[in-house]
């Protein structure tokens, strides 16, 4: 006689249950990855922009200064022209002076401008044009045209700006960056252009004021600190894409006790002990067989 299996109520309510886990463990799974690429892509435009913002004050490496107001004024002013040059139409839409001295003629209200973009209001540089010494840069201040004087020949960029991390810190939003010399994507590598590694790194700090953000530090930065800082973020970006969200899988504990499991069918049967069944079967046959016929 053939034996038959006692059905398993609870393995359908089970089994739907583990089904869902494993649909939301696999939707978390996508959802992080997406989450995690957005903000990335996020991150890098937000770098992209300060860099860009940057480039005429890392170009020709400032000396640290903690305050603003400390910061060699020649030295921020030179940045300041060079945001108003590289800007759209740059050089073309300002004529040559006429006079002693040949040049680009630049009202002193642009160069302000451009200033206060860069580095904020805390410092006057509308009282500071007459007192400011621009000879080092070959730049003349013309008092009378209240205009600088800007020479033609080009300048080459000791440094273009790496934005490493952005750290928030209530109004203030500090950069750290990395100065990548400006001769980095000349060398070659079996016939490619490497990526350039930065020769050293800095910390901006940038402050809020009306809603738009200025230069209010640079200081010297920890090399040793960003590159663990690197590699935190990395290992942060791997574990995010690919840790797995899945269901734990089921213990004994958590099938109940009355659910028959392990009920093997013909087929998946031990060796020898279909045979062990079958002779059974036989035996009781036999049996049977036999009182039947003492009862005649």
């Amino acid at each position: 006689m053939a034996r038959r299996r006692r059905k398993n109520k609870a393995a359908l309510p089970i089994g739907i249950i583990v089904i869902v886990l494993a649909v939301i463990g696999l939707v978390t799974v996508i959802t992080s990855a997406v989450g995690f690429i957005k903000a990335n892509r996020d991150d890098a435009a937000e770098k992209a922009k300060y860099e860009e913002w940057l480039k005429p004050v890392v170009m020709f490496d400032p000396d640290t200064f903690d305050d603003i107001n400390m910061a060699d004024k020649s030295q921020l002013l030179y940045s300041a022209v060079w945001a108003l040059l590289q800007d759209e139409n740059g050089m073309s839409k300002y004529p040559y002076s006429q006079g002693e001295t040949i040049g680009i003629l630049v009202p002193q209200a642009d160069i302000e401008k451009a200033f206060i973009s860069l580095y904020g209001n805390e410092i006057d540089i509308a009282s500071l044009h007459s007192s400011i010494d621009m000879s080092g840069y070959d730049i003349t201040y013309d008092a009378a045209q209240k205009s600088y004087i800007l020479p033609i020949t080009g300048v080459e960029a000791a440094y273009t700006p790496q934005v490493i991390s952005i750290e928030k810190q209530g109004t203030s939003t500090i950069l750290n960056v990395g100065y990548i010399g400006g001769r980095a994507w000349a060398d070659i590598e079996d016939g490619e252009y490497t990526a350039p590694e930065p020769d050293k790194y800095m910390r901006i700090t940038l402050r809020e004021r009306n809603g738009s953000n200025y230069i209010a530090s640079i200081q010297s930065a920890d090399n040793q600190e960003i590159a663990q800082q690197l590699r935190a973020t990395s290992q942060t970006a791997a574990q995010t894409v690919t840790q797995p969200q899945t269901a734990p899988p089921a213990t004994g504990t958590d099938v109940p006790a009355d659910i028959n499991t392990a009920v093997p069918t013909p087929s998946d049967a031990i060796p020898g002990q279909e045979q062990e069944t079958a002779s059974s079967t036989d035996e009781a046959a036999a049996a049977e067989d036999i009182t039947v016929t003492e009862e005649m």
